[in-house]
């Protein structure tokens, strides 16, 4: 059995930039929103955080903007897990319209950190087992060309 954690929502008028659709940085807070409850079900809610003192950075990450979203559209934001090991997860988050559309994708590298340190320190025991059985059970997906991606401009 598969299992894919899904944020679904719909564009709002203060998303909207002067170009009539969403504006670029809220969908880096819709990506990191849609990670934060993933990590909020999946062993670090904010009381398991400040129980366990260990907390969560963002320390790269790159979206591709690939359609345009405009007010009142709904959309869905599907997290997966690309890699993992004892203090970091890669994810990437693909945003997508009802019909299938590919939105935006989104690829980040999450470390874990002790806030008694604010240092990195291995993934809660609770947590690790969470995200080990949530990638196991993920759905194979074709990984988009967007994955590890590079900006350039070819010659």
């Amino acid at each position: 059995m598969s299992k894919n954690f899904k944020l679904t929502q719909t564009v709002t008028e203060d998303m909207i930039d002067h170009n009539g659709h969403v504006h670029d940085a809220n969908y880096n807070i819709l990506f990191s929103k849609a990670i934060n409850e993933f990590n909020y079900e999946n062993g670090l809610s904010l009381e398991e955080r400040e129980q366990l003192k260990y907390t969560m950075f963002t320390v790269e990450e790159h979206t591709s903007y690939l359609a345009e979203l405009l007010k009142n559209e709904a959309f869905e934001i599907n997290v997966y897990i690309y890699n993992y090991d004892e203090k970091r997860v890669h994810f990437f988050n693909i945003m997508t319209k009802p019909d299938g559309t590919t939105v935006a994708t989104n690829e980040v590298m999450m470390l874990g950190i002790s806030r008694e340190t604010r240092k990195t320190a291995p993934f809660p025991e609770q947590y690790a087992k969470q995200i080990q059985q949530y990638y196991k059970e993920q759905p194979q997906i074709d990984w988009p060309k967007q994955l590890g991606h590079r900006i350039d401009i070819p010659k």
